[in-house]
């Protein structure tokens, strides 16, 4: 039996000045070695639940627990070593064009002091990963959207996390580069890492054959799975 990678329980979110509850009662679990695809509309509170898991916020009410953490006990000198564990990909890329693609994915591993032996080993398994290898001396800006975004994932998975956040992380790319870049997310999934992904590219992700989670106004549809899924895709919801 599966164990739970991560668990929402009840959680309630607003942000400070808002109007109202983003996340209202989410209750959601992620198994080790699960890859999920989290749909919805825009504000139905797919990125606030990503940002909860990544600690760029915290929830107001409820426990969200990843690898036993209950994110709300973490102290903030604990918060970098919990972010160890997570790798983050973003629809924009976010990558520095005064940066080699290199310097780009060695950032992380920079920051949390590896050694220069260590950090050219792993940069460069991460780049022959995502098939860029070849232009690791290349700037971002001469590199397609494509490849932007699997420099991107290098960057995220050079650590070796447990957990992989990506939020829209097709929403600038073409269907190709799209299709590649999920194929991309299932190669790491296969060799056990857990993956969460945002994404509104249903005709994409109802081929993939992953569990899908549906939220709609903050809150998870239960048993909506593919149907809601399709129905948003429709424009119904």
């Amino acid at each position: 039996m599966s164990q739970a990678l991560v668990q929402f329980s009840q959680v309630f979110h607003r942000y400070p000045g808002g109007n109202g509850d983003v996340l209202k009662g989410v209750d959601f679990q992620l198994d080790a070695g699960e890859m999920v695809f989290l749909t919805g509309a825009s504000g139905a509170g797919k990125s606030t639940l990503l940002r909860l898991l990544a600690l760029l916020s915290r929830a107001n009410r409820g426990q969200v627990v990843v690898a036993g953490n209950n994110l709300a006990q973490l102290k903030r000198g604990q918060v970098p070593l919990y972010r160890q564990q997570i790798g983050m990909i973003f629809q924009n890329f976010n990558l520095l064009n005064d940066r080699s693609v290199f310097d780009n994915v060695a950032l992380p591993l920079v920051i949390r002091g590896y050694s220069h032996q260590d950090i050219g080993r792993r940069v460069r398994a991460a780049l022959d990963t995502v098939g860029l290898l070849h232009r690791e001396r290349a700037r971002p800006a001469t590199l397609s959207g494509g490849e932007q975004q699997r420099v991107g994932i290098a960057r995220a998975v050079v650590t070796k996390p447990l957990l992989l956040l990506a939020d829209e992380p097709t929403g600038n790319l073409d269907p190709v580069m799209a299709q590649e870049v999920m194929r991309l997310f299932e190669r790491f999934n296969d060799v056990g890492v857990s993956v969460l992904v945002a994404t509104h590219a249903i005709d994409l992700i109802e081929r993939m054959g992953h569990r899908i989670v549906h939220l709609e106004d903050g809150r998870v549809v239960a048993g909506a799975g593919m149907e809601a899924a399709s129905r948003l895709s429709l424009g119904v919801l």
